[in-house]
């Protein structure tokens, strides 16, 4: 016997028979079963003269905080890991451009400054991982390769290095970013 077309041109679904019903299974306990060595650094949560940080973010702050006026924060330490925003040729205390036009000396002031930050969330130059460096003109790109190896040693961080058109100031010329340790160490 044919079905019957309803009004949207369909033919009814066929009654489906009951499926006879299934013993319940006992559910099984999770068993605990020993993890394989990961390469990691530390599995320890670093700890800072402010405490555990555990799964907070806690801001890098300096007094004064010349960053907070551009509504940026220094950079934050998550875990054992610092993220810091990019380091221009200013003062960290006056907010005033360093070496304008000297590319030599905007790049001594950024590591400086790089050096500052570090210090206070509670890493230093010896524990960066990663530093994206911002140029300008990237005829300066020797002086960078020189100044690697003048502010970082071995294992070398890292690397990233793009040229753009401007920074945040007309007179910035370079500026770098950087990822880092706290509480641990690079090993390669």
């Amino acid at each position: 016997m044919a079905r019957k077309a309803n009004k949207t041109g369909r033919k009814p679904a066929k009654a489906r028979k009951a499926a006879p019903a299934r013993k319940a299974v006992p559910v099984r306990k999770a068993v605990a079963r020993p993890r394989a060595a990961r390469n990691v650094v530390s599995r320890t949560r670093p700890t800072t003269s402010l405490g555990a940080v555990g799964r907070n973010a806690r801001r890098i702050t300096l007094k004064p905080d010349i960053y907070d006026g551009f509504r940026i924060a220094l950079g934050y330490q998550v875990g054992n890991l610092v993220f810091l925003s990019g380091q221009a040729s200013l003062d960290l205390k006056t907010g005033a451009v360093v070496g304008k036009g000297n590319f030599d000396a905007q790049l001594k002031q950024v590591f400086a400054n790089l050096k500052t930050v570090l210090k206070a969330a509670g890493s230093s130059m010896e524990q960066v991982v990663k530093v994206n460096i911002y140029l300008t003109d990237m005829k300066h790109f020797p002086k960078i390769v020189d100044a690697r190896g003048k502010y970082f040693k071995r294992p070398w961080p890292a690397d990233t290095i793009v040229e753009v058109g401007a920074l945040g100031l007309p007179e910035l010329m370079i500026e770098i970013e950087a990822i880092a340790l706290v509480g641990g160490k690079l090993i390669g």
